[in-house]
């Protein structure tokens, strides 16, 4: 009778030996399942994310749909169908202006829109100083070459605030903005400021 016991109490021990080790290795897969989901988790960078704030009440120019892609879509277009460079100043005032309806929020894509305001306003000033030199008889050629270059900016701006808003970044660009990491943000800066600081 001993030996039927101690037979009876080591098959009773190994079969609870057995279910301890498979129920360990199934808690064992389960743990590597829940690591390899955490490790999929990317970071946002918060100066990237960005909103429409619109209010475009009030708003029916153009014949578009008011809203921010439909308004950044047609000037994106519209603005590279002048060549009169006497009316490169007043076509980037007009968008600046209609900027009280089409506004966003995020850190990054607010300097851009930053920028091309002072491009616009950059502009205002040399179409003051050609006006001035135009009456006073003098060389027109150097502020006519800088406003050239400003509204050659301004065009590549828009055109990459364009490709941000309507196609997700994603397209050509000319790497002027923050909200992309833009190449030529900083030469587009230096030109801004260092011309601010000359007034």
């Amino acid at each position: 009778m001993k030996l039927v016991n101690v037979v009876l109490t080591g098959l009773l021990i190994s079969g609870l030996l057995i279910g301890c080790t498979e129920e360990g290795e199934t808690k064992g897969e389960q743990v590597k399942t829940e690591e390899t989901t955490i490790k999929h988790v990317a970071a946002v960078n918060p100066s990237k994310i960005w909103n429409d704030v619109s209010t475009p009440e009030g708003f029916n120019n153009y014949e578009i749909e008011p809203t921010l892609e439909a308004w950044i879509a047609y000037h994106a277009q519209d603005i590279n169908k002048t060549t009169d460079v006497d009316e490169y100043y007043l076509r980037a005032d007009r968008l600046t202006k209609e900027m009280i309806y089409f506004r966003v929020q995020g850190e990054d894509l607010q300097k851009d829109f930053e920028n091309l305001n002072v491009l616009q306003i950059l502009m205002g000033h040399l179409d003051y100083v050609i006006s001035v030199e135009k009456q006073q008889g003098l060389d027109t050629a150097e502020s006519y070459g800088e406003l050239t270059k400003c509204f050659t900016y301004f065009t590549e701006l828009l055109h990459d605030l364009n490709v941000i808003i309507n196609n997700d970044g994603k397209g050509e660009t000319y790497g002027l903005t923050h909200q992309l990491d833009g190449s030529k943000v900083d030469e587009l800066e230096k030109l801004l400021y260092t011309e601010a600081r000359k007034e």
